[in-house]
């Protein structure tokens, strides 16, 4: 097992504190643990006390790793929550944070899940197998909350069945599904879905290495560009499908949404000369 990390003593009280106030503020624990590796890393590499960082120190830790965009954004969210916290209750006079630049991440294209694949991997998907992949095509859910999908998440209204889904940062959000999708989650219950073996339910790389073998090497995560695609197919609105995913921002929906073929087919069409 690896060794778990500590701060460097300088910093210990300092991120402690911090961290409390992330708590005060009911953030969920797993942003608070991801935090607080990620200063854990940054007081060990620099050293000495957070009182004493400069922004060149920030900036020469930053150019020297080889991260990929969302580590490296994390990380700086992390240092700037983390210094932008020591100025405001007067440590320190300078916030250094400032002087790291944004981040440029690159938009990768969306990949969404062709219907063709999905229906092969149903047709040779055991039961539970067929439910893990209609949560991630029918429902959008990532690979985390299929894994923990239980009866008890159904609710019911006069406009039909609803699954509470508990998403990043533990926000909450309620997914409408159909009634045989309900059907199938309580045929399936009581409890957790996808039992784990010690009493709790599996692991989120189990629903992705499933569905990945089911889906010919399509990951998990294209489900649920294609559910984005659909969905948005559907509303054409971007702030609807924003809710039903779970997103904190309309700019990431925009990273799901694949324009249908047949709209840029048809938008081309309108350029030829007759």
């Amino acid at each position: 097992m690896p060794t778990k990390q500590y701060p460097a003593p300088g910093w210990r009280d300092y991120i402690a504190q911090w961290l409390d106030s992330l708590k005060a503020g009911a953030y969920a624990a797993s942003t608070i643990n991801t935090r607080r590796c990620q200063l854990t890393a940054i007081s060990q590499a620099l050293g000495g006390s957070p009182l004493d960082v400069e922004a060149s120190d920030l900036v020469a830790y930053f150019a020297g790793r080889e991260w990929k965009p969302e580590t490296r954004k994390g990380a700086r969210n992390a240092c700037a929550g983390f210094f932008g916290w020591m100025f405001q209750t007067g440590h320190i006079d300078t916030d250094p944070s400032r002087a790291l630049p944004s981040i440029r991440r690159p938009h990768p294209h969306p990949r969404p899940c062709p219907d063709i694949v999905i229906l092969k991997a149903l047709s040779k998907a055991t039961d539970r197998e067929r439910l893990m992949l209609r949560l991630g095509a029918e429902a959008g859910l990532r690979r985390f909350e299929i894994a923990k999908i239980s009866d008890a998440d159904l609710v019911r209204d006069l406009m039909g069945w609803s699954l509470m889904v508990i998403g990043k940062g533990d926000v909450q959000r309620m997914v409408p599904i159909s009634d045989d999708l309900a059907g199938e989650i309580r045929a399936h219950g009581p409890g957790y879905i996808f039992p784990g073996r010690w009493g709790s339910h599996v692991e989120a790389s189990y629903v992705g290495k499933h569905l990945s073998r089911l889906l010919d090497g399509w990951s998990a995560h294209s489900l649920r560009h294609r559910y984005a695609t659909r969905t948005w197919e559907a509303t054409h609105g971007l702030l609807p499908v924003s809710r039903l995913l779970g997103h904190a921002s309309v700019e990431t929906t925009q990273r799901y949404v694949a324009m249908p073929c047949a709209r840029l087919r048809d938008a081309v069409s309108a350029t030829l000369i007759a």
